[in-house]
This record gives structure tokens, sequence and C-alpha cells, in this order.
């Protein structure tokens, strides 16, 4: 039985894995930005113009606890996803601007990947 690598890019480098997970997730959504965010709203990893990744990850931690708050410059208008998770106890936001009908599932999928890199370290 012969065993398919999937991972085109690999790294045993945390910060390098992140980002080649952060990359691929965004490309296969078709995202604008995608950013994997701290509580702090510093960007981890991020994929995307740089002004946006940032305004998108110091406004994850926000908008992974409320509903509606105003965006700032950068963002309003877009359409901007943010889900949760909890890796050694620390909550992370993986935070999106646009994207395809599949955005949810790769968003999903992706989530998978960052627990993984980050269990891994």
């Amino acid at each position: 039985m012969r065993i398919v690598e999937r991972r085109i890019r690999r790294s045993e480098q945390r910060e390098l894995a992140l980002r080649f997970q952060i990359d691929h997730a965004r490309d296969q959504a078709r995202l604008e930005a995608l950013v994997l965010a701290d509580e702090a709203g510093i960007a981890l990893a991020e994929s995307g113009d740089r002004a946006v990744c940032e305004e998108l990850a110091a406004i994850a931690p926000l908008l992974g606890r409320t509903i509606s708050m105003p965006m700032p410059p950068l963002l309003r208008g877009a359409d901007v996803a943010v889900r949760t998770m909890r890796v050694h106890g620390q909550p992370l936001y993986l935070a999106s601007i646009g994207g395809t009908v599949a955005r949810d599932a790769l968003l999903a999928t992706s989530l998978r990947g960052v627990e993984r890199i980050l269990a891994a370290n």
C-alpha cells in the first residue's frame, strides 16, 4: 500500500508550519486575508495584506466574544468570520475576510491543522 503525502509544504519549525497552513487555507478558500491571533490580538500567523491582517488580528478576540461591533477602517464592509479554539488552555482566533461558499468547511479543516501543529510543539 502506497502512502500519499497530502501536504506539499511542511516544516518542523512551528512558525513556518503555521504560515504554510494559513497560506494553504487562504488559497483553498479564496480568502482576502486569514490570520491566527492570540488573546491580545497579536497575529501568530497571517496570510494576505499585512495591514489588513494586523487589523483583523486586533479585532479577532473581540469578535470571538461579541455578536456585533463597529469595524475598523480597513475592514468596513468586509465579510469577516472568526473561529475560536483553545490550545493548551489558551484561546486562539482564526479570523478571515471574504471567501467562497466552502469557507466554513475550510476554516474547520484549518483549525484542525493549527491544533495539530501547536500540539506537536
